[in-house]
């Protein structure tokens, strides 16, 4: 790098700067919202709670409960609400019980019914055990849980356990389902209970609600279970909202999202005397299996036992952003050092848009690593990432410089030369962004396949991908070399899938989801280097025997 590219490469990072402190303000600028509960007397009703941390899960049948564990988290948990709901009294969980009465707390204590008859009949000599043991501490029993969700029993079955445990134990009982099951369910199973347990999830809905409308949606629900239901007292069993995860129609996830949801709901519960439990008191990575990253997030505190968020006040999804935009800032200038260097930054005006691509891939990157993060649930998710991480890595190495060279920049070496000399010792640049170009566009295209076929829990990867997407179309756009005549049915064939994709995908996910259409607008970035060539190359692609 000469001296003569200093000017340059200083107003490239002064505009990488500015465009750092600009996009991590916009994204982490407060939003205000009503305040949540004050003080002893505004306390959530009751939160529901597993003990797993880190890689521990319900799903390990070694897995017990540490007591200890479970004293540090109600000594916690004391301080915003007085009350637990648990699942099931396995795994050690029967030791919430004395931890409650020791913290004056109560325990809505959960009994799990599923297909097995054997295992019903443990669940039930426990808690019943338990009940006998510790009356003082039980709010009430849930006999099942989305028992008929799952299809696992039959409404009659499932009054008849909790008639059963109802005159075992004389405690209040009830049975926790999604709303349609309940209002389908018959007269026999709503006479049974003492108080009928919904589960309402904006988020969950078969037609997702956005945060801001989650709290009309939840009133309109439980007035009409209200209704339909005869009178019968409604107890609010889960509800709650994501901090992270998919984007479902205009529920998108996010600690602002949540921490609003939450907050309405609870003034909106104190309006009208509805008891109700929030999902979740922790974070459960756990659930990430089960339900993709929108399933972990569902905690007032992190996994680590770290609030998320304040109850009073403005809201931020990064509270910490000026030390992100400062890093944002670090990165960008290794960036416009590498393109100053590989590249031609001879001018101010190439030195300024050197600084726009350097910002935003910075910004980019970042997101990458936090999304990586929390969506990865395996080792096996974690190599992937990281091998994910890699190829952003190669992708600015070799693309960034030629977006500095303008009409001198290379262009990608057709996919067909790039397969056929893909192990020989010597690469040209060419022969490299081809070589990134046919990586990006593979995975890229397997993610939307993916996304395709089995869709509802997979997260839209845009900032992973976004780089490779918007800087190949831009070095197509602004490259005045015409790529070498070269067999390109393979690009036809890759970038008519991106498109179909594209398309299937808009359309299933709706014009409300803005991460959907914007990795289907990633899809057709991909795909336009290819267009000035696609007819001839689908034509010869068709006619080839």
């Amino acid at each position: 790098m000469t001296l003569k590219r200093l000017p340059a490469l200083a107003v490239g990072l002064a505009t990488a700067a500015l465009l750092c402190v600009a996009l991590w303000s916009w994204l982490g600028r407060p939003v205000a919202m009503p305040d949540g509960p004050r003080g002893i007397e505004g306390k959530i009703h009751c939160l529901s709670y597993t003990p797993y941390r880190g890689d521990d899960s319900p799903f390990d049948p070694d897995y017990t409960a540490d007591p200890k564990r479970i004293d540090q988290d109600f000594a916690q948990l004391s301080a915003i609400t007085d009350c637990v709901r648990i699942y099931s009294t396995g795994n050690g969980l029967d030791a919430t019980l004395p931890l409650a009465r020791k913290y004056g707390m109560k325990v809505l204590m959960g009994i799990w019914i599923g297909r097995s008859l054997e295992a019903n009949e443990e669940e039930i000599a426990s808690a019943e055990r338990l009940a006998r043991q510790y009356p003082d501490a039980i709010k009430a029993l849930i006999v099942g849980n989305e028992v008929l969700l799952r299809g696992e029993q039959q409404p009659e079955d499932l009054a008849a356990y909790v008639r059963r445990v109802k005159a075992d134990t004389g405690l209040p009982v009830t049975y926790a389902d999604v709303t349609d099951f309940w209002l389908k369910a018959p007269q026999e199973l709503v006479d049974a209970v003492d108080f009928v347990t919904i589960h309402i999830l904006p988020y969950w809905e078969n037609n997702p609600v956005s945060a801001e409308a989650g709290v009309a949606y939840l009133r309109s629900v439980e007035e009409e279970a209200a209704r339909i239901l005869h009178g019968k007292r409604i107890f609010i069993g889960e509800t709650g909202f994501p901090s992270a995860g998919r984007q479902r129609d205009e529920a998108a996830p996010s600690l602002v999202a949540q921490a609003r949801y939450l907050r309405e709901f609870m003034a909106y519960a104190s309006s009208i005397d509805l008891d109700y439990n929030l999902i979740e008191a922790f974070d459960q990575p756990w659930k990430r299996a089960l339900e993709g990253t929108a399933g972990g997030a569902w905690g007032v505190f992190t996994t680590d036992r770290h609030a998320k968020f304040n109850w009073q006040g403005p809201v931020s999804n990064y509270p910490d952003w000026q030390n992100r935009a400062a890093l944002c800032t670090g990165i960008a200038l290794l960036l416009l050092l590498w393109m100053a260097a590989r590249g031609s930054m001879d001018n101010l005006r190439i030195g300024a848009a050197a600084g726009v691509i350097a910002g935003a891939c910075a910004t980019a990157l970042l997101l990458q690593i936090e999304h990586s993060w929390i969506a990865m649930r395996s080792p096996f998710e974690a190599g992937i990432e990281a091998l994910l991480f890699l190829q952003t890595l190669m992708l600015l190495a070799c693309l960034l410089p030629e977006l500095t060279r303008a009409k001198e920049a290379a262009t990608p070496q057709a996919f067909s030369q790039v397969l056929a000399s893909l192990f020989k010792p010597s690469f040209t640049r060419e022969r490299l962004l081809g070589f990134i170009q046919l990586l990006s566009i593979c995975t890229a295209l397997a993610v939307s396949l993916a996304l395709v076929f089995d869709q509802r829990y997979r997260d839209f990867p845009v900032a992973a991908y976004a780089p490779a997407a918007l800087g190949f179309a831009l070095l197509y756009l602004t490259s005045g070399r015409k790529p070498a005549a070269a067999d390109r049915r393979e690009e036809a064939l890759l970038a008519t899938a991106l498109i179909a994709c594209a398309v299937t995908i808009a359309i299933s996910e709706g014009p409300q989801n803005i991460h959907a259409l914007a990795w289907c607008g990633l899809n057709l970035a991909f795909a336009l280097p290819f267009i000035r060539g696609w007819r001839k190359a689908v034509q010869s692609l068709i006619l080839s025997k």
